[in-house]
């Protein structure tokens, strides 16, 4: 199943004075979990969102254009997440700490239980389409973080390789389900980052007294 272009979010969220948008789009999300995509009927949605037909078809004409409204609407809601969770916090690691959690548990409320066997290919599809978004807006959110271990370890780091094995690294868990122990690994992740920074730069040190 492949997506169509998303409507213009910006004329939706304008034309939504009731918040019947919002509450179509999480029925949605809610449907698609319980059902799946590809059996997903309008009256489907209709009924998950608690909205009539009528509003639904006000706003969208098909199930495809909810279908991608909804791919749009998560998306967008990770691209705002992710940098709001760190911009307003100054110190580094704990900027770094801050994404981190966020991430994780992004990750865990907005993928239904059994993601993929309900309906891989609808979120297989959503994960290839908008995996360079994710990882833009991970750059986006972690550029204070990184421009931090590179004055700690004194050479540039390679950002983009960085950013795309943390998307991948969470993506992974749709598949196999965090643990507690991963969810320990992946947050404590900026601390053990950090120290293995210092000893980088400790080590450069010695080799310059040396």
């Amino acid at each position: 199943m492949k997506l169509m272009p998303p409507p213009n979010w910006s004329n939706l969220v304008e034309t939504d004075q009731t918040g019947s948008v919002l509450k179509i789009l999480d029925g949605t999300l809610r449907a698609i979990g319980s059902m799946g995509a590809r059996r997903l009927s309008m009256s489907d949605i209709s009924e998950s969102s608690g909205v009539s037909r009528g509003t639904l078809y006000r706003y969208f004409a098909s199930k495809d254009e909810v279908l991608a409204a909804v791919s749009e609407y998560v998306c967008i809601n990770f691209e705002r997440g992710i940098v709001e969770a760190g911009e307003s916090i100054a110190e580094p690691i704990e900027r770094f700490r801050s994404v981190m959690r966020f991430y994780a548990r992004f990750t865990v409320e907005r993928s239904p239980d059994g993601i993929f066997e309900v309906e891989p290919a609808f979120h297989l599809n959503f994960l290839r389409t908008h995996f360079a978004r994710h990882k833009a807006a991970v750059r986006r959110a972690l550029d204070p973080v990184l421009d931090h271990f590179e004055t700690v370890v004194g050479c540039p780091l390679d950002r983009d390789t960085f950013c795309d094995t943390m998307v991948r690294l969470q993506l992974s868990t749709l598949i196999i389900p965090a643990t507690d122990d991963w969810l320990n690994i992946w947050n404590d992740a900026p601390d053990r980052l950090y120290e293995w920074a210092l000893k980088i730069a400790r080590n450069q040190t010695k080799s310059e007294k040396g």
